[in-house]
């Protein structure tokens, strides 16, 4: 089973929804249920790589093509939401979980 995460914000970027996301999917993977994160650059150096892992969390970072406020726009996502088995989206109010809530059935 693949749980896929995504949230605007991950590691090293350390705040209570972040930590969340990071304990959630460390914490399945040990109990092989793969959980990888999909998220953006948003808070964190541009430069860390685009793919990571993190205690063994898979950890994919897409680059924002803009930001209105604190709502980042990262189409470069859309293709990643695909191969899982159920998405849990952290936060609300944000592309991530605006994308996921369209996806199809």
């Amino acid at each position: 089973m693949i749980v896929l995460r995504t949230i605007e914000s991950f590691l090293p970027y350390v705040c209570g929804p972040v930590n969340q996301a990071f304990q959630i999917s460390r914490r399945l993977n040990s109990h092989n249920v793969k959980s990888p994160v999909l998220t953006s650059y948003s808070d964190i150096d541009p430069n860390l790589p685009s793919l990571e892992t993190i205690d063994a969390v898979e950890v994919t970072r897409i680059p924002e093509w803009f930001r209105f406020m604190r709502y980042a726009i990262n189409p470069g996502m859309i293709p990643h939401l695909k191969n899982f088995d159920i998405l849990h989206a952290h936060n609300y109010r944000n592309f991530q979980t605006d994308c996921g809530f369209f996806l199809p059935n």
